[in-house]
């Protein structure tokens, strides 16, 4: 069965304003993850402070749930009579041109650190081929799916997350299509929301048992499919995406109600606020660690889903309009972080792997170690503006959006 051809929209009617302030956001959760990766060279913390800091993993959930919510956003307009091939293999061109210039120099920046770091310790003639074939499969963006090092957690580690976004930009085009199609009311929205968290839950949920009580499988390639595997993680996006067709739909009836403007800000305020409080109160909520394994299972199957909801919350009302963020969010120089905040989350990890191998000492100053924390934030800062902008332009040909 042929999938029906579809006009490709122009940029005219295919380039919605940009959110500048989720821009912002972005930053926030990149420099959440950098700072995540830092945190063996921090120095002794006291353990609620270190427990905030291991909360920086949740960043990426963030990413996943706006990923759906910008996407859906911007291209929903594409898929709505269905998925042709001119506007799937034009979508899937801009989103490479988007990720995959920085994401491959954030690969060979890293390579040659790993390199002399296993010819230290002798062991790189021994298994280079096996090297080589990892790093082919991280270059190709497909290392989230094989649950072993060196194809995983290896090279440029945070890239996984890149991996799992080239399947959901794979998926995207028919699920928004699918989606837009059956979910029309705001009541199906929620119901479909509702159905993406319990269900993505439940999937874990599955899984953790699968590997806990029946295969037994090994605790590294557990931790490598419970994180990284694109399937697992899917749902997130979902609920990206099932909000970002609720602000589509709503944005505009929320635009004609300027003369409750105020009250709007406030009721965007409270959902800010309680957003907020539920994040941190989920991330220094005390895991449960037994006895009674069903209690264990449910903790740990809800780990990402618990933020999923909260998240889209604070998503929801920043794009809305202004909020009590407005004046942080809005500023020239933390929308320019923000969009430099992809090659942040890509460059940092070569910073992490340099403080790693000694090159400072066994344990490098605190000054060292922020004069590499925030010169990475330079120079993704450079990367940027010199490597993504230009690449993007030059990639994406006469395509009009990003």
């Amino acid at each position: 069965m042929t999938l029906p051809e579809v006009a490709e929209p122009t940029r005219a009617t295919n380039t919605p304003p940009d959110l500048t302030q989720l821009t912002s956001l972005r930053f926030v959760a990149a420099l959440a993850v950098l700072v995540l990766h830092y945190r063996d060279f921090l120095g002794p913390l006291p353990g609620w402070v270190m427990r905030g800091i291991v909360g920086g993993q949740y960043g990426v959930t963030f990413f996943f749930i706006l990923s759906g919510f910008i996407l859906t956003y911007r291209y929903h307009g594409w898929f709505d009579a269905g998925v042709g091939d001119a506007a799937f293999w034009r979508f899937q061109r801009l989103r490479a041109a988007r990720l995959y210039p920085v994401y491959l120099f954030g690969l060979l920046l890293d390579t040659p650190w790993h390199l002399i770091e296993r010819a230290q310790v002798g062991e790189l003639a021994a298994v280079g081929t096996t090297y080589w074939a990892s790093w082919l499969l991280n270059a190709v963006g497909l290392q989230a799916w094989v649950p072993a090092v060196p194809f995983a957690m290896f090279w440029n580690t945070p890239a996984w997350s890149v991996s799992a976004e080239f399947f959901f930009y794979a998926s995207f085009p028919f699920m928004v299509h699918g989606l837009g199609r059956r979910l029309r009311s705001t009541a199906g929205l929620v119901l479909g929301f509702v159905l993406a968290v319990c269900g993505g839950i439940a999937l874990y949920a599955a899984v953790i048992y699968t590997m806990t009580y029946v295969v037994a499988v090994g605790a590294e390639a557990q931790y490598i499919v419970l994180v990284y595997n694109p399937v697992l993680r899917f749902s997130e996006f979902v609920a990206g995406s099932l909000a970002g067709w609720y602000f589509v739909r709503t944005r505009h009836e929320l635009g004609g109600l300027r003369h409750r403007a105020a009250s709007l800000g406030s009721a965007r305020n409270v959902v800010v606020a309680a957003a907020l409080v539920a994040i941190a109160a989920r991330v220094w909520m005390p895991d449960y660690t037994g006895p009674d394994r069903w209690v264990w299972l449910l903790d740990v199957s809800v780990k990402y889903g618990s933020f999923v909801l909260p998240f889209t919350a604070l998503i929801l009302a920043v794009a809305s309009g202004r909020t009590v963020l407005s004046g942080l969010l809005c500023r020239p120089w933390m929308v320019t972080l923000g969009e430099s905040s992809y090659a942040l989350y890509i460059v940092h990890w070569s910073g992490v792997t340099i403080l790693r191998m000694g090159y400072f000492g066994e344990k490098p100053s605190l000054a060292v170690v922020a004069l590499c924390l925030f010169g990475t934030v330079g120079v993704s800062m450079l990367c940027h503006r010199w490597i993504e902008v230009p690449w993007r332009a030059k990639l994406r040909g006469s395509s009009a959006s990003s």
